[in-house]
Formats: structure tokens, C-alpha cells, sequence
């Protein structure tokens, strides 16, 4: 059995940060994530990540991906299955592996949120997306909705109307208080884009495909496809069969990224970190791989 000093479970910005720093002070690190990238690399426009002025959240991710690659962080793209603690550390089994850790970081940020209107799982793939970056270029001069009222929802307003012809954004509240202000402005500007605020989507129409929404206010509007932008649920299956504290569905951490239990940090969009980007998802990984390297240090000089 492998046996590591530092195990990171997922693979976004903030695992990804965590295994670069890890990398440099030469701990034996191992990183598990699913997906290359997370959620961050399904971004369409990025323009508040230091150091670049407009990147996709893919060629952003690619490039920390490979920044990995050069330190040769091994990694590992599959799932956690199961944790469980041991003698100075943790055994984690993956479907076919299993590993000991003597510090784990958890990083496995969150799972789109989703709108939980009926119909809404036969219709996904057939008009109703959770991600503008892949399924954008399908809805070439067609009418199309966006669900939300924060940076990611604008954003793939912003994208949809390269290639739809009309773009709704549904809001439930009187105005934009989320995002950041210099994406209200691009909305606003764009012909495009009619913003209803105040609505909120309650039933689908069409059978084998979208072909409109329905409002609580019984307005209905025509269109193909339906993009949900309303966050994301943390992914804290881990997290709960560890024993870890949670607040509002987040891991609560402490300034230095611990958790309530010695030896598991978390970082980035899982933890209970009010403001939740790429660049603080790092900052997170960062402290939480200097965290444990600390630890390790202190534990080895008592030996």
C-alpha cells in the first residue's frame, strides 16, 4: 500500500495549489480528483484571476495542470470511495486502490445546484443545460434563458449571445447584487440580453425537447434551450462520514484550513469561506499544504 504524507481530493484550483506548494517543499504528495480542473474549468471568461486579462477557465486550469505536471505531482483521476482513520493517519480506498495518508486536504468543491422544477432530469441534454462552455455553440440563432443572477449566470449570458439570437435572464430579485459590477454593465449593454427580474421559472414546456418556461407569474416565453446558473452544492459526502463540522452544507475551517479533526484540512468552495473564486480557492490550497507541511515538521522532530 502507498503510504503519502500529504493525500488532496479534488482536482481544482484549490487541490491543484495545494499539490504545486506541496511539490515545492518536497512532500510526498498524491492527488485524487475526478474531473481535471473542477468546476473552474468549465468557466467561459475569467477576468479577476491575477496575471491574465481574459483566460477561459480551461486554458487557466490547463496551465496549473501542467505547472503540476512539471513538478511531477502524481495523480490519480478517479473517485474517493471511502476514508477511514488508522494509526497516524487515514486509508483511502478508491475503486480499485488504496492509500494511507498521513495528512489529508479536501478539496472536492461543489455540484451545480439545481432548479428542482418538474421534468427538469428528463430535460436535461434536451434543452436544459448546467454549463453555457460546452453546450453554447448548439443554440446558433435560436432563443435561449439563463437561470441566475450572480457572475456565473451573466457570464453565460454574455457567451450565449455570441451565438443565440436572444438571451433571457431570469432573476427572482429587484436587481444584480452578486455580481460583480463590470458584468451588470456588459449585460446591460448588450441588445441581446433582456434581463426579468423578479421572475422564477416553474414549469418546463415541451416533450421530447424544451420549447419554453413558464413563470410563477404565469407568463410564458418561448425559447430552445434553458441554462441553470444558481450555484452549487458543496460535495461534503467525505466530509460527513469523517465526522467534520459543517455549517449551511460548508466545512468549517479555521484560519490555517484546519478542520475540527487533526490531521484533515479543506479548502476552496467546500469549506464555509464567504467568498468563494479561483483565486481564493488557491490561496486556500496554499495555506492548507503549508498548514500540514508544518505539522509534519513538528511531528517528526518529537519522534
Amino acid at each position: 500500500m502507498e503510504t503519502h504524507d500529504l493525500v488532496i481530493i479534488g482536482a481544482g484550483p484549490g487541490g491543484y495549489s495545494a499539490a504545486i506548494y506541496a511539490a515545492r517543499y518536497q512532500m510526498d504528495v498524491l492527488l485524487i480528483g475526478e474531473i481535471p480542473g473542477g468546476i473552474a474549468g468549465t468557466a467561459h471568461d475569467i477576468r479577476n484571476y491575477p496575471g491574465f486579462a481574459k483566460v477561459s477557465g480551461m486554458e487557466l486550469m490547463m496551465k496549473i495542470i501542467e505547472q503540476a505536471k512539471l513538478l511531477e505531482v502524481p495523480v490519480k483521476q478517479t473517485i474517493v470511495q471511502n476514508i477511514s482513520k488508522g494509526d497516524g493517519g487515514f486509508f483511502i480506498k478508491t475503486g480499485k486502490e488504496e492509500f494511507f495518508a498521513k495528512k489529508i486536504l479536501i478539496a472536492t468543491g461543489t455540484a451545480r445546484r439545481e432548479l428542482g422544477v418538474p421534468r427538469e432530469k428528463e430535460l436535461t441534454g434536451r434543452g436544459v443545460s448546467y454549463c453555457a462552455t460546452c453546450d453554447a455553440g448548439f443554440y446558433k440563432d435560436k432563443i435561449v434563458g439563463v437561470i441566475g443572477g450572480g457572475d456565473a449566470a451573466l457570464t453565460a449570458a454574455l457567451l450565449l449571445a455570441k451565438f443565440a439570437s436572444k438571451v433571457y435572464i431570469f432573476y427572482r430579485k429587484k436587481e444584480f447584487t452578486k455580481a460583480e459590477v463590470a458584468w451588470v454593465t456588459e449585460v446591460e449593454k448588450n441588445e441581446k440580453i433582456e434581463v426579468m427580474f423578479e421572475e422564477e421559472v416553474s414549469e418546463l414546456i415541451g416533450e421530447e425537447k424544451l420549447t419554453g418556461v413558464k413563470m410563477k407569474s404565469e407568463k410564458e416565453i418561448s425559447m430552445d434551450g434553458l441554462f441553470i446558473e444558481i450555484g452549487g452544492t458543496p460535495n461534503t459526502k467525505l466530509a460527513e462520514e469523517l465526522g467534520l463540522e459543517l455549517s449551511g452544507g460548508s466545512i468549517v475551517v479555521d484560519k490555517e484550513q484546519n478542520t475540527n479533526v487533526y490531521g484533515i484540512f479543506a479548502a476552496g468552495d467546500v469549506t464555509d469561506r464567504p467568498f468563494k473564486q479561483i483565486a481564493t480557492a488557491s490561496g486556500d490550497g496554499a495555506t492548507a499544504c503549508y498548514t500540514a507541511f508544518k505539522e509534519l515538521r513538528s511531528e517528526k522532530a518529537t519522534l
